[in-house]
């Protein structure tokens, strides 16, 4: 499972894959985790010892070949800085408030109540808890919200809209203290013994900013993440929600191993942009995890193993993150479907 899965993040190669099995894993997938233990992330953070023993459970049973404590907690950052969240019975953490009703407020940040906060301290803990005992045989990660998707939660989406066209030199300041918080956030998991960190931009989507904005405030900001990051040795991930068709091919520059995309996606067309270069992920629809049945998963993974030409460099992933009530049964089934003979896949 993990030579698999490290031979799809190191491939250089647009040929078909000689291996007998195709990786898969969730992307994220730690909400739907617990649940499945009768937790959610509130008593996780407060009980990190009954998150990391959910994770490698569950695992056990589904054998995602990435697997990422830390995940669905993103907005925690909001709230260390002065945001309001709420937590969910079931779900995500939403943010209520934002840290910030005026950039210039982003000065006053200090990136060491990042690692003060017992709550980032319980999630570093999960991590080095679940590698220690699943690390040998999964690849281990953590995620974040990217830049631009931070700048976003901190100072509200319509404020970070409106300033793409009214205000340039202010956002490209956020930008930067987004920057400074995304990797104080995530190298440290890189000590507790992440191998792989996803770096989530919904916001950047095509569905939301012209492909201009994004090559003005996206692609810069999360290369210097990356950039960091790399210097660790460590993998990394860049999920972008929605049509991402006309910037797939920028993402080889943003020095991250792998691009994940959704079902908007095709999957034929991102090869033709990235095989040879980085890896893709993608791309079956969480909804069609939550609600179809077992017979439509398995043909939905197959297509999108066709799609992407069976490529060396290819994942099994769902499009985005799976909603908490997705059942056990369809995990499974889906991530099976990487574990079978691949000829006989196709």
């Amino acid at each position: 499972m993990l030579d698999r899965i490290l031979h799809a993040l190191q491939v250089k190669s647009n040929k078909p894959s000689s291996q007998s099995q195709i990786p898969a894993a969730l992307l994220s997938g730690g909400t739907w985790a617990f649940r499945q233990k009768g937790l959610n992330l509130q008593e996780v953070l407060e009980k990190p010892e009954l998150g990391a023993a959910a994770i490698i459970a569950i695992n056990q049973v589904i054998r995602s070949d990435i697997v990422w404590p830390g995940s669905g907690y993103h907005n925690l950052l909001v709230h260390i800085f002065g945001g309001k969240i709420k937590f969910r019975p079931q779900g995500n953490i939403d943010v209520i408030e934002p840290a910030f009703a005026q950039i210039a407020e982003a000065d006053r940040i200090d990136l060491s109540q990042i690692d003060n906060h017992e709550w980032i301290r319980a999630l570093r803990l999960i991590i080095s808890q679940v590698n220690e005992q699943i690390g040998n045989e999964f690849l281990i990660g953590t995620s974040s919200w990217g830049p631009f998707t931070l700048a976003g939660q901190f100072y509200g989406v319509e404020k970070l809209m409106s300033g793409l066209y009214k205000d340039k030199a202010g956002i490209h300041a956020l930008l930067e203290v987004m920057t400074a918080v995304c990797i104080a956030y995530l190298a440290p998991a890189i000590d507790s013994g992440a191998r792989i960190l996803s770096i989530a931009e919904p916001t950047a989507s095509g569905d939301l900013i012209s492909l201009t904005h994004f090559e003005e405030f996206v692609a810069p900001y999360i290369k210097k993440v990356n950039d960091e990051l790399k210097k660790r040795e460590a993998y990394t991930t860049l999920h972008i929600c929605g049509n991402i068709r006309d910037r797939v091919h920028l993402a080889p520059q943003l020095n991250v191993d792998v691009l994940s995309v959704d079902y908007k996606v095709d999957l034929s067309l991102a090869q033709k942009n990235l095989a040879g270069k980085i890896a893709l992920a993608g791309n079956v629809n969480p909804v069609l995890l939550k609600d179809g049945t077992v017979d439509e998963i398995i043909r939905a993974a197959k297509q999108s193993i066709q799609q992407a030409g069976r490529g060396a460099n290819y994942i099994l992933m769902p499009g985005c993150d799976i909603p908490p009530s997705v059942p056990l049964a369809n995990i499974v089934a889906f991530l099976g479907v990487g574990r079978e003979n691949v000829v006989k896949a196709s």
